[in-house]
């Protein structure tokens, strides 16, 4: 029942003023029950004596008017401050979560992948609100109700108060017996949601290809045996949330039965009236409240705890980044950037060094390709350029400043990225564009769309800017969301673009139009290219080729031809498909 998580009570800052309020409510509400309580007992007391006082049955009706009054106030105040506690808990998570996930950079979202980041921020934000709405105020309560009721009774029968306070006292650490199950219960659960998302969400992205295979009866029931495992892990919660709701009533009850037995014997003996002995049992019953009401809510926190595992693994994940702002500048005072001996190798892969002792540089003004075969490391450095990662040794540059002088957010403002696969977020064409300039007015938008081959497109469209792009761009084909890829990046006017790729999945026309659009780009900014084409970067004004995370070549395209070695025999195998396609 103690489910005290250390994620939920980091993650509880700024919501413990509502927390509070809900306990001092409920402590209100506690003080009317009592009180109502007091006042019957006393009252059906005096109706059951041999003389009964008719004057008192006034003062009696309005004192037990009164404490209904505020028993129903409470519960509404209560109901009021619970729906407002679950709402800003719902905001702060999603907030906090999503910060951290926006943190974590290209790097990061690999490591916890991307059904782990929809989860958690998700899923996870909606079971997690009722644990500061419900549980922890629960648990607040349920320490100060018996202590508060402990000494209403006492006066009344000590014996009586002690054996309730002793045993409300004992329900806490008794339920800790089932938490190591629930320990290892929690991981297995949100495993299992997750594997069933992922597996859902694979299913409807393929869902052309699984269609076409006529594999849908296969995915359906590989699905299904997901669902179940699912149902399975919950309904080991409800099993174990039972138990714990069995012993809890048990002890209590019983409890309940001595406690009767004692009033039993003690009017009996005379020590106490009938009224006092009414009183007794209605508190006796109502003694509990707090714990049940406690139960009542410890499910949810069993599926909160369960969904902050997850959580944790994304706050695990390291988003610390160097930086030094007295980082030594370039000795060289280099105009342009400059790689000095870099050496990067990613975490999973340490043996292996997907960059080893790399020097290269990019002159202002330049265009510079990055040709080789796959994993030679092309795309690594476009990564280190971009700071999306570190290196691991060596030195990079950019205008005479030390990269590490500069945070990946300053960074940008100089370099910017087409990656091969450009994201568009469901929208208009303005608001995908506006991401790189919030500010810009129409004129730059459609200066930027020209530039990229887009612009005589979108003023034909009847809404122009303000046309629906789909789901993630999805009525936009390839080679469009490439080229709004492109005008994103100029709008933002950064000194220095890559191209990772960028034409690598579009259709021969698109790809013929963002080239030319590159080629009119590299008269008035500096380029590096990556391009698995290698007839298309032959203008390039220098060349390097990598190999197993190493510069073995570099120069013009001439230079580059003159001498057996890859980029020649790349340049002939290519030459020869393209020959034979043609």
């Amino acid at each position: 029942m103690l489910l005290l998580d250390k994620t939920l009570l980091r993650l509880s800052k700024g919501l413990w003023g509502w927390i509070v309020a809900i306990v001092i409510v409920r402590f209100a509400q506690l003080i009317g029950v009592t009180l109502f309580a007091e006042v019957i007992g006393t009252f059906l007391g005096n109706l059951a004596s041999p003389h009964p006082d008719t004057t008192k049955l006034a003062a009696a009706a309005s004192a037990a008017a009164a404490a209904s009054l505020l028993t129903l106030v409470t519960r509404l105040a209560q109901g009021e401050l619970q729906y407002r506690t679950t709402a800003s808990a719902r905001v702060h998570l999603r907030e906090v979560i999503f910060d951290k996930v926006l943190a974590l950079d290209v790097g990061g979202i690999e490591k916890i992948g991307p059904v782990s980041a929809i989860t958690s921020s998700a899923d996870a934000v909606e079971q997690m609100q009722t644990y500061y709405s419900l549980y922890l105020p629960s648990l607040i309560f349920s320490v100060i109700a018996p202590v508060y009721l402990f000494f209403h009774l006492a006066p009344m029968s000590l014996s009586i108060a002690v054996l309730l306070l002793v045993v409300s006292v004992v329900l806490l650490p008794l339920n800790n017996l089932f938490r190591h199950q629930i320990e290892a219960l929690r991981r297995r659960y949100w495993v299992s949601v997750e594997d069933m998302t992922a597996y859902f969400l694979d299913s409807v992205r393929g869902l052309t290809s699984i269609k076409l295979f006529d594999r849908d009866a296969d995915r359906s029931q590989t699905l299904q045996s997901k669902a179940r495992r699912l149902s399975a892990d919950i309904n080991e919660f409800m099993r174990i949330n039972f138990s714990s709701h069995f012993v809890n009533e048990a002890l209590m009850y019983l409890a309940i039965t001595i406690a009767l037995v004692i009033v039993c014997f003690d009017l009996a003996a005379a020590r106490i009236n009938v009224g006092s002995g009414l009183t007794i049992l209605l508190l006796a019953y109502g003694y509990f409240a707090s714990i049940r009401q406690l139960m009542d809510a410890t499910h949810d926190a069993l599926t909160a705890v369960s969904a902050a595992t997850k959580v944790e693994d994304i706050f695990a994940v390291d988003t610390s980044r160097a930086y030094n702002p007295q980082a030594p500048t370039d000795p060289e005072a280099y105009d342009g950037i400059r790689l000095e001996h870099v050496s990067f190798s990613y975490p999973e892969s340490k043996n292996r060094m997907a960059l080893n002792n790399v020097s290269l540089r990019v002159p202002r003004g330049k265009t510079i390709a990055l040709v080789g075969l796959s994993g030679c490391g092309k795309s690594t450095v476009a990564a280190l350029l971009a700071r999306f990662i570190d290196p691991t040794a060596g030195n990079l540059y950019i205008d005479g400043q030390n990269y590490l002088s500069l945070t990946p957010e300053e960074l940008r403002y100089h370099v910017a990225m087409v990656p091969q696969t450009v994201s568009l977020f469901t929208g208009s064409i303005r608001e995908n564009l506006q991401i790189a300039a919030p500010n810009a007015n129409d004129e730059k938008l459609y200066e930027a769309l020209d530039e990229a081959a887009l612009g005589d497109w979108v003023r034909s469209l009847p809404d122009k800017l303000d046309t629906a792009v789909g789901d993630a761009g999805s009525r936009l084909s390839g080679g469009q969301r490439q080229k709004m890829g492109i005008a994103r990046v100029l709008l933002s006017q950064a000194k220095y673009l890559i191209f990772d790729e960028s034409t690598s999945s579009v259709d021969e026309a698109s790809e013929q139009e963002i080239w030319h659009c590159i080629r009119k780009l590299s008269r008035t900014r500096t380029l590096v290219i990556i391009s698995h084409r290698l007839s298309t970067i032959r203008w390039a004004d220098c060349i390097y080729v990598l190999e197993h995370g190493c510069v073995t070549a570099r120069g013009t395209h001439e230079e580059l031809m003159q001498h057996e070695g890859l980029y020649q025999q790349l340049v002939a195998e290519q030459a020869k498909l393209e020959g034979a396609a043609a």
